[in-house]
């Protein structure tokens, strides 16, 4: 690749999100205001107020402020601004962005703080040293340009340019500076300023030579025992769910305006309901729930018998069914409860063969017609799933309409969305082993089978959970302890 040798300058700016403003009164004194503080520091020195105003504005170069702050080689007579001024970046490095920029003025690559514990003290590799692409990290495309995220970074990278694509592409495996040098065509200092910015940032790995191995590296992340349990994906999702690593929105919000509905439906149009029975009141006391939490357990049931109406009726109404006076036996962030409930029956007993969605409002079913045989791999996966050697009676498939939640939680949502499952599930264990009724948690299912089975747009309402239940054969059918 022939690429002009770009000239990259050093520019520095404050987070969109923070300003800088003089203490009336206290002429020496001047406040940063940040996402998570203010902060106030010393400005008698006159180079630290003109740079901080600056950078209120966007991207400077302090070379400007002061000649020769980049480099360090400004005239000893600024000496004390300089260190003054270095002093007080040091401060704010959490909120510092730095960005390198082309001679042109173009943004090449640019490093965003995004944590209180962002720190950012680049170095300059030298033309043998490899690196390697962190494998937490992700690119994703941006309003100005690609952006590279990792979970374990206190920094986004922003690649303004295609040149700053084709340099981070470089390192999907282990490389060194001046063979990104070469391959692209640009001076081994401006490559290993960007590798510096990138290894600072938390994109880039610094690789280690194996003793045992020429020409083979480690690199740091690969040995850690913390990280080895984690995915990508898995450490990303936990990250983003919390507030502290990371400056997304976290919590609830005020969306557009525009209402969210998420009533659930009873069913398709023109389909007629089922209605399930209520549980009465027993007249014996049912097992408390000390008795019932120590009896809990996953079983499988491999000679189980088919739920009768009654048993499923109250299975349902006690675990998921809408309360008279609002929610639901089980908790949901902010009440909103977008876990809908698809039931797949093996047949043989009141309800015939098929798949079923769970009205929680007028606790009542509604038959789909899914293909035969998409009940066939629905029920086939569950059984396998559970340790079956044949289908579970009853596959309760738990979806979610997402949006009633993501509509006014951000970054929470997904997280919470995962907790409520597990919150039905084992609402749905507690009360099956209260009935003596034999009930097991999946660990997952197939997403595109269920929305196939379902007529779901697996993208609005994905397949979150599974749950299989039987009857157990030492228990009468309609005889509930509850």
């Amino acid at each position: 690749m022939n690429a002009a040798a770009p000239s990259l300058m050093p520019l520095w700016s404050l987070r969109e999100d923070c300003g800088f403003r003089s203490v009336p009164g206290d002429p020496g004194a001047g406040v940063v205001s940040t996402p998570w503080e203010e902060i106030r520091l010393d400005a008698r020195t006159p180079a630290v107020g003109r740079a901080l105003e600056r950078m209120t504005y966007g991207p400077v170069s302090l070379d400007n402020v002061l000649p020769g702050f980049s480099e360090g080689t400004g005239p000893a007579e600024e000496r004390p601004q300089y260190d003054a001024l270095d002093a007080v970046l040091g401060r704010l490095q959490h909120v510092v962005v730095r960005t390198l920029a082309l001679a042109g003025g173009t943004d090449h690559v640019t490093v965003v703080p995004i944590a209180r514990r962002a720190r950012f003290t680049p170095r300059r590799p030298g033309a043998h040293a490899v690196h390697r692409l962190s494998r937490f990290v992700t690119l994703t495309a941006g309003p100005e340009g690609w952006i590279a995220e990792s979970a374990l970074a206190a920094h986004r990278v922003v690649l303004h340019t295609p040149q700053a694509g084709w340099l981070i592409s470089c390192y999907a495996r282990p490389t060194a500076v001046g063979e990104v040098s070469r391959l692209l065509g640009l001076p081994v200092a401006e490559t290993s300023l960007v590798v510096g910015y990138l290894e600072a940032a938390g994109m880039l790995v610094p690789g280690t030579p194996r003793e045992q191995d020429p020409g083979g590296y480690t690199f740091a992340e690969d040995e850690d025992p913390a990280l080895a349990p984690w995915s990508p994906r898995e450490l990303l999702v936990h990250q983003r769910s919390r507030p502290g690593a990371h400056d997304e929105p976290v919590g609830e919000y005020d969306n557009d305006g525009s209402p969210v509905t998420w009533a659930p439906e009873a069913g398709p149009r023109g389909v007629p309901a089922i209605p399930l029975p209520v549980p009465g009141g027993s007249a014996r006391r049912g097992p408390g729930l000390g008795e019932v939490l120590a009896a809990r357990r996953s079983e499988r049931p491999d000679d189980g018998r088919p739920l009768s109406l009654d048993q499923l009726g109250e299975l349902l109404h006690r675990s998921a069914a809408e309360r008279p006076g609002g929610g639901r036996p089980y908790p949901s962030l902010g009440s909103r409860y977008p876990l809908e409930l698809y039931l797949t029956v093996s047949g043989g007993g009141d309800l015939k063969r098929g798949v079923y969605h769970y009205d929680p409002h007028g606790h009542r079913l509604a038959a789909l017609d899914p293909a035969p045989d998409l009940v066939d791999d629905l029920l086939a996966e569950a059984a396998a799933h559970a340790g079956l050697s044949q289908e579970p009676s009853v596959l309760i498939s738990m979806t979610a309409r997402y949006r009633r939640i993501a509509g006014s939680y951000r970054g929470t949502a997904y997280s919470a969305l995962l907790k409520e499952v597990g919150a039905l599930q084992q609402t749905l264990y507690l009360v099956a082993t209260a009935m003596g009724l034999g009930p097991c948690a999946l660990a997952f299912g197939d997403t595109e089978a269920a929305a196939r089975a379902f007529g779901l747009d697996w993208r609005a309402e994905p397949g979150v959970g599974e749950f299989v239940v039987s009857a157990l054969p030492a228990i009468e059918a309609g005889d509930p302890m509850l």
